[in-house]
């Protein structure tokens, strides 16, 4: 089976080796493991952890959101934009204290 083009809008693979995933597109096999007990209500401390961070791979906060015209061009870097906006917001709400986060302390 042919490798096929990256695109931002392909569904996510899980790799059946558990290896490093090549893109924001793939996840390990621990990783959706961990996705599916957090969506049970099962997942142990260390699988809530993996779970967000897989989460926080799939939306692509650490990739640049550009893609040149031979890698899908505007309109895919448009569309990565928002999946990688979505992890940024997931991250901000995990890291800031809640209080700041309501505006219940300035500065």
């Amino acid at each position: 089976m042919p490798k096929r083009a990256y695109r931002p809008w392909h569904p996510v693979g899980v790799r059946a080796d558990n290896n490093a995933p090549a893109n924001d597109l793939e996840i390990r096999k621990a990783d959706c493991a961990s996705l599916q007990a957090l969506a049970a209500g099962v997942a142990t401390e260390e699988q809530q952890k993996r779970a967000f961070g897989a989460i926080l791979h799939i939306c692509g906060v650490n990739d640049l959101e550009f893609l040149p015209d031979e890698h899908g061009g505007e309109r895919d870097s448009a569309f990565k934009s928002g999946k990688r906006h979505v992890g940024l917001q997931l991250r901000k709400l995990v890291s800031f204290p809640l209080d700041f986060l309501t505006g219940e302390k300035h500065g």
